[in-house]
């Protein structure tokens, strides 16, 4: 590429962007033709646009990015100028080139970019007004060699870009929030990507080394066609997480379809499941459709598998061995090609040695795992789910927003994130919604009445508890834990035909490091009858 082919070439984009406002002034419509314009230009590796609020200080995605996936980055985040390049560029007013992350960014967990193999990043402030609303990004696997020209070049487009996005802000804010909402979902299921604009879910919301590694692992577990188990507490967000899972695989663009365990009764089962002809029993006034055919294509998630009993369990265990169903009434064989994701707040090994969760079942859903960390687990998070979340709820209840002063007090935050949150998440935006109600109608929300609030939280979590304990079932006698271990590594073996890495190996399908898995088969003992291929 020679420094040339640049001349001239930002003015005649920056016409075509702001022609192109009259016609779609949608996100990714906008973010679609400036990707497209770009790689005219120059080869990048990832393209995004965040945009900045500075009134919290927080920066969030205009639209998808474009390129290499950064699992690991937060679509909310502050615009720290200490460890962001984004906080640089915003500080300082002007373009920040970094030609080698590894030497601006020597921290023990790599930058985010850097996991994606990225080496070379540049951040453009986006301004109106003589005020930075947003920064533009783009980064690259190895440095190119016209570096200066395409910062040049980038410079003198920056304006007509920020220009455009004010434009497309403007607009949005102005549109029905109904149909802007209807919109953002459209744009979102047709583009197949993540969504990752600036309203995502709160349990999306990170910062941790747990969160940024558990994404990391949902990027390769999303893609392969292999049912995964989510556990995790109450409230950590598992149902989003399975959500994600769906967004992020080849099934994205079919249907997502929800059963949750817990309200199902073994009368109901069959029929939610699998769906009933007409007549098939009293009150059967017509055909219906269970949520295993609806799922067709795309991913069933069944959300607290480990509240279905043993006769249920059994029905669904042959719709995953056979891939085939029936619906009550009939007896013709129905095929499907569905994707399974379950989730419990239980042990499940523990519940399967006491004989309360079918072995094969277990065995056959838990092929990839995914553990959603508890709140006090990922402690970083807490200051910015805050933010986020309080933020959240203001718009939805018409709510006045809490004093910022007050909120981030450093007495009031440690408080926060010494708290065991043992509701998770959702605990957490329970109390940061009494506490916004507690505000509006006194005027006051303070340390003291925060305390307090916390602490009928507790209460009312320590009799539910109580209650969950008194309904369990006393335990069978147990097994041995590392039996059940061995038997899962020989059946994902078994599945993979011996193979340990690469992206269809046993050890992808586990969730674990190729090297973890063979410390574990050493210490079972198994390899020893036949060798493993690597």
């Amino acid at each position: 590429m020679q420094t040339e082919n640049f001349h001239g070439k930002a003015e005649g984009i920056a016409k075509r962007l702001l022609s192109g406002l009259g016609t779609d002034i949608s996100r990714p419509a906008f973010f679609k033709v400036l990707a497209e314009e770009l790689s005219a230009v120059f080869k990048f590796d990832r393209l995004v646009i965040n945009l900045y609020d500075s009134d919290g200080g927080m920066l969030s995605y205009f639209t998808s990015a474009e390129g290499a996936v950064v699992s690991s980055l937060s679509p909310v985040r502050p615009a720290d100028a200490s460890n962001t390049v984004a906080g640089r560029a915003i500080a300082g007013r002007k373009p920040v080139i970094i030609t080698d992350l590894a030497r601006c960014f020597p921290e023990a967990v790599p930058h985010p970019l850097m996991e994606a193999g990225l080496t070379t990043t540049m951040a453009f402030p986006l301004m109106l007004n003589n005020r930075v609303f947003a920064t533009l990004h783009c980064s690259f696997l190895k440095q190119p060699s016209e570096l200066y020209a395409i910062t040049n070049f980038l410079t003198e487009l920056c304006p007509a870009i920020a220009v455009c996005l004010g434009a497309i802000l403007s607009f949005s804010l102005s549109a029905p929030p109904l149909s802007r909402r209807i919109e953002e979902k459209r744009q979102g299921r047709k583009s197949g990507r993540r969504s990752a604009g600036p309203e995502p879910d709160a349990a999306f919301v990170y910062q941790s080394p747990a969160m940024r590694t558990l994404m990391r692992r949902v990027d390769a577990m999303a893609r392969l066609n292999v049912p995964i188990l989510i556990l995790g507490e109450s409230g950590t967000g598992k149902t989003m997480l399975a959500r994600e899972i769906h967004l992020h695989s080849p099934r994205r663009d079919s249907p997502f379809v929800k059963v949750s365990c817990p309200s199902l009764s073994s009368t109901l089962f069959e029929s939610e499941l699998f769906g009933h002809c007409k007549g098939a029993f009293t009150g059967a006034a017509a055909k219906r459709v269970g949520r295993v055919e609806m799922a067709h294509g795309g991913t069933l998630f069944l959300d607290e598998i480990g509240e279905l009993g043993a006769d249920m369990q059994s029905k669904l265990l042959q719709v995953l061995d056979e891939s085939t169903f029936e619906r009550v009434g009939e007896s013709i064989p129905l095929t499907v090609d569905v994707r399974f994701v379950a989730a419990t707040n239980m042990n499940v090994a523990a519940a399967v040695a006491g004989g309360r969760f079918r072995g094969d079942l277990f065995h056959r859903l838990a092929v990839c795992v995914l553990e959603m960390p508890p709140l006090r687990g990922r402690r970083e998070d807490i200051p910015l789910l805050i933010r986020v979340i309080s933020r959240q709820l203001a718009a939805r209840y018409a709510l006045p927003p809490l004093p910022a002063a007050a909120l981030r007090s450093a007495e009031m935050m440690k408080l926060f994130t010494s708290w065991e949150w043992p509701g998770n998440i959702r605990e957490l935006r329970g109390l940061l919604l009494r506490m916004m109600t507690m505000y509006s109608v006194t005027g006051r929300i303070g340390m003291e009445e925060t305390r307090a609030l916390l602490e009928e939280n507790a209460a009312l979590e320590i009799s539910a508890g109580k209650e969950a304990e008194e309904r369990r079932p006393a335990p069978a006698e147990l097994t041995s834990l590392a039996d059940m271990e061995r038997e899962h590594i020989l059946r994902a073996l078994e599945k993979t035909g011996g193979r340990l890495g690469g992206v269809s190996g046993a050890a992808a399908l586990l969730g674990l490091n190729r090297s973890t898995l063979q410390h574990r088969m050493r210490k079972l003992g198994i390899g020893g009858r036949k060798r493993v291929q690597p």
